[in-house]
């Protein structure tokens, strides 16, 4: 997100957000988001970014009110 941030120089922007889930253990947190992915976890990741690429059609065709309405 910093590097995002940095090269449109401004915070102001919309975000569609792809929830990744919480580890068992909150201690393994870092290794839980930038660890190995398990063949599972890559299948709920593939169908959360289909959805996120969905949710930013939406937005694009209908406003993001619209997609919030459909998609949360």
């Amino acid at each position: 997100m910093k590097s995002v941030v940095h090269e449109l120089n401004t915070q102001n922007f919309k975000r569609v957000r792809i929830g990744i889930g919480m580890p068992e253990n909150k201690e393994d947190l870092i290794e839980y988001v930038i660890g190995a992915i398990s063949e599972k976890d890559k299948e709920n990741l593939e169908k959360g970014t289909n959805l996120g690429k969905e949710a930013v059609i939406e937005i694009i065709k209908n406003g993001i009110d619209a997609a919030m309405n459909k998609f949360n």
